[in-house]
C-alpha cells in the first residue's frame, strides 16, 4: 500500500469519480467499501472500543487498524475502477485507415 500524499490525493479523486460513476449507473456501486467506511467512522467516533482509548498506544491501535483495512479495501476497488476506465468501451469505434504515401506533385 502506498501512502504518499500524491497517491492519496489521486486515490481520493478516483474514489469520488468512482462514486459519481456508480450513482450515474455507469459502474457497479461499491457497497462493501461504503458500508465499511460508515462503520469505521462510527467506530472511531464512538466511545465504545474493542480496546479502550485510555490504554496508552493500544487504545488507538484498533482504530488505526480498522482505518488501514478500510483504506486497503478502497485501494483495491479504485484499482478495479481504473482498470475499468482503461478498457475500451463497446461504443468506441476505431476507424482503420490504410496508410499510403502521397504521390509527389512534381511527377504529375
Amino acid at each position: 500500500m502506498n501512502f504518499r500524499p500524491q497517491d492519496f490525493t489521486q486515490g481520493v479523486k478516483s474514489a469520488l469519480s468512482l462514486l459519481k460513476a456508480a450513482f450515474q449507473g455507469k459502474y457497479p456501486f461499491p457497497w462493501l467499501p461504503v458500508l465499511l467506511t460508515l462503520l469505521c467512522t462510527a467506530y472511531v467516533i464512538s466511545p465504545v472500543d474493542f480496546l479502550p482509548d485510555v490504554l496508552p498506544l493500544l487504545g488507538i491501535t484498533d482504530d488505526g487498524a480498522f482505518i488501514v483495512l478500510v483504506l486497503a479495501l478502497w485501494q483495491k476497488h479504485i484499482k478495479k475502477y481504473r482498470e475499468f476506465l482503461a478498457k475500451p468501451s463497446k461504443d468506441s469505434t476505431v476507424i482503420d485507415v490504410p496508410s499510403y504515401k502521397k504521390d509527389d506533385p512534381s511527377k504529375q
